[in-house]
């Protein structure tokens, strides 16, 4: 059966770690089951193995994963700075990572805390690895951890590439709040954040951190949002239009249809038709929505709802589309639950989705509640990453020469025509311009702290880009 979703023909969704040492590698096209992962359960009371986020290379090959509180790079180390991140994997999405617009060497992590241990005091934060530090094993940047972008947000982190093709929304929802945060991550970092005021405030019915539970998910075309909650005595199960274009959410749509029933994960099909809720108390099961029904009218789309599986035996918690098009389910029990459930074929309608229960042995290893977070276009822009030493050149017709690479207080830089010199952070936010007759010009770098920097030279020709290290 064919599957047509954006972007899954990329692989950087194709290896997966999540619940206690457990682990999926898709590169062979099906599911193979691999146990070198060290994501773990956290073993405290209330306390599960929720979110983590994985990001592979253009071939297949894993970088880096995280769970919220530590970052494993490729040889399944944690990486010299990559403890302490202020999150843990008690929370529902914990992790997601995003490779930075126009490179293959610097990712954003951010991160999202949870509402049992933490009581959301941490917020959404963000750290940048660069994957050539360490022997290009990665390890977050100096100074660039843990940077506080919003506080008492709800366990809930999604992204969608842009309507340029090229940048990337991050998207959360506030707590205590009906407020949506996009927030526009370009190759010059966060430059707009976009507030949508939309839908329910998160929690209804409590005021306690309880109700941040739950997933939120973008459609793999980007033009819908798709929001649960539970543990609250009034729940939410919504969907939203969203604008790739502007990051405005809009339009609400409401399909709870009880009170009391506790909804935890929540998953489009790879064609956007299909909507799929799983219900973790009360009402256990999961739920499909098909949102053509009577031409997207919401009456109808509410009264499509089928059950595909159902059982007061079990609690049904995260899905996750993977690039094999097929939806991937977590349930209980809770802490170690040595399968996976799948829906064969979610454009499906009805059960012809095809749900399967135990569908993947995972070998001795546990899944619990959640599964790894990713863009679930799985349309990534990272390649495979060059490390070179000291420098990166873009442009070879247009040379320019830098020395010493790396610097300590001074940075001469010989163009060989008239050009204006940028140098830039990481983030690829402009902190010096000079200008170049032709000849050589000498930056100060002395107030400049210690890393790597990228320089650009702009003639009328073009742009030559180098990078440099400043120690």
């Amino acid at each position: 059966m064919l599957i047509a979703a954006t972007g899954f023909g990329q692989k950087q969704g194709n290896i997966w770690y999540f619940g206690d040492h457990a682990g999926l590698d898709f590169n062979s096209g099906s599911p193979v089951t691999i146990s070198n992962g060290q994501t773990y359960y956290v073993g405290c009371p209330g306390c599960h193995a929720e979110g983590t986020a994985v990001i592979c290379d253009s071939s297949g090959a894993l970088l880096f994963y995280c769970n919220g509180k530590q970052i494993w790079n490729r040889g399944q180390h944690i990486m010299p700075n990559g403890d302490s991140l202020l999150s843990n994997n008690s929370s529902t999405q914990a992790a997601l990572i995003i490779p930075q617009p126009g490179s293959d060497r610097y990712f954003y992590v951010f991160t999202t805390d949870d509402s049992h241990l933490d009581h959301l005091q941490y917020g959404l934060r963000y750290s940048i690895v660069d994957i050539c530090l360490d022997n290009r094993f990665g390890d977050i940047v100096v100074g660039k951890k843990n940077i506080l972008l919003l506080d008492m947000v709800a366990e809930k982190l999604t992204a969608i590439r842009h309507s340029n093709g090229i940048d990337y929304w991050v998207i959360t929802h506030k707590y205590y709040s009906d407020a949506f945060y996009a927030f526009h991550l370009t190759s010059s970092g966060i430059i707009d954040t976009v507030i949508s005021h939309v839908g329910s405030v998160h929690p209804t019915g409590t005021t306690n951190t309880g109700g941040a539970i739950g997933q939120l998910k973008a459609s793999p075309n980007g033009q819908k949002l798709a929001i649960v909650n539970g543990n609250t005595s009034n729940n939410i199960a919504e969907y939203f239009d969203f604008d790739k274009n502007t990051g405005v959410v809009s339009n609400c749509i409401n399909v709870q249809w009880n009170l009391v029933y506790n909804f935890y994960g929540v998953s489009f099909s790879p064609d956007n038709s299909k909507l799929y809720i799983a219900c973790s108390l009360n009402g256990n099961g999961i739920y499909q929505f098909d949102l053509n029904a009577g031409g997207g009218n919401p009456d109808s789309v509410k009264e499509s709802r089928t059950l595909i599986t159902g059982s007061y035996n079990h609690n049904y918690l995260g899905l996750q589309l993977a690039t094999d098009g097929k939806i991937y389910a977590a349930r209980s029990p809770f802490y170690s639950n040595p399968y996976l459930s799948v829906i064969n074929y979610p454009n499906n309608p009805g059960t012809s989705c095809n749900y399967v229960d135990n569908a993947i042995n995972l070998n001795g290893q546990g899944a619990s509640y959640g599964l790894p977070n990713f863009i679930d276009s799985y349309d990534y822009s990272n390649t495979i990453p060059e490390c070179s030493v000291g420098v990166e050149e873009t442009n070879n017709d247009q040379q320019f020469f830098i020395c010493p690479n790396p610097a300590i207080d001074n940075l001469t830089i010989e163009t060989t025509e008239k050009a204006t010199i940028e140098i830039l952070n990481i983030e690829g936010q402009i902190i010096k311009t000079v200008k170049s007759d032709g000849k050589e010009a000498i930056i100060d770098l002395r107030n400049l702290s210690s890393g790597v920097y990228i320089i650009k030279a702009k003639t009328e020709r073009g742009v030559a880009v180098k990078k440099f290290i400043k120690e």
